[in-house]
């Protein structure tokens, strides 16, 4: 029961929602991980390099395993930062700690270290990571019809490169809005992309967000088997 977030927009909440699905799916029962292959912006303590993503994941749930395969702390794209900190990422090397990671996790959450176009390596692209795992994605998206056609154009690229696309999840959505146009978003995606809206998840304020909040938040607003495209044993015996 693998899974590969990715976000459109710099801010989509992809680590929230990633964090969210591995705390769910970890309440259940099934071990859980989420890996997030490439980290740029990294912070340096000197004798290591520490993910604030994966922090985030830890401090909400420390049951859950985390791993990051390449570190950088250059905040630029993955392939001007490596090139920057003279490192060579390759598809092989993490494809290589994902196996190792499902040896003792029944549950693995790629987080996507950016949008599907942005390039990772020479002529590699973030894409080619989920390609490369043959998992399938998951598109976090923000209610903003300003970029309607980007979200739509990278959908339905994803779709042309052979992603097997579970579904979109909204996030940061308000719990009560009159835009017509936030209340006409899902139904856009839906209809212009012939991809799932697989749930909503509310704009989370501040310090707001806490592991039950979360849990209580996904499995109430997200359909999770869709997620996964496959019954989940464990959620059904509830």
């Amino acid at each position: 029961m693998n899974i590969y977030i990715t976000g459109i927009n710099k801010n989509s909440g992809k680590t929230v929602v990633a964090a969210g699905i591995s705390a769910v799916m970890q309440s259940l029962g099934y071990k859980a991980c989420v890996y997030k292959p490439i980290q740029t912006g990294a912070l340096d303590k000197g004798k290591y390099l520490l993910s604030p993503d994966l922090t985030f994941v830890k401090m909400l749930d420390p049951y859950i395993t985390t791993h990051s395969t390449y570190m950088m702390t250059n905040k630029a794209t993955p392939e001007v930062s490596a090139e920057a900190e003279k490192i060579k990422i390759s598809i092989s090397n993490i494809k290589r700690d994902y196996s190792e990671l499902s040896k003792s996790n029944e549950t693995i959450v790629v987080e996507a270290p950016s949008s599907l176009m942005t390039p990772i390596a020479d002529n590699l692209f973030a894409y080619d990571i989920p390609l490369g795992l043959k998992i399938p994605i998951v598109v976090v998206v923000t209610p903003s019809n300003d970029n309607i056609g980007q979200y739509l154009a990278e959908i339905n690229a994803a779709k042309s490169f052979g992603l097997d696309i579970s579904g979109v999840i909204i996030n940061k959505y308000p719990a009560y809005s009159e835009s017509l146009e936030v209340k006409s978003f899902p139904s856009l995606i839906e209809k212009y992309s012939d991809v799932k809206v697989l749930g909503l998840i509310r704009n989370f304020k501040g310090n707001s967000v806490s592991i039950s909040s979360l849990i209580t938040e996904i499995i109430n607003g997200i359909d999770v088997q869709d997620v996964f495209k496959m019954k989940i044993p464990k959620l059904n015996m509830f």
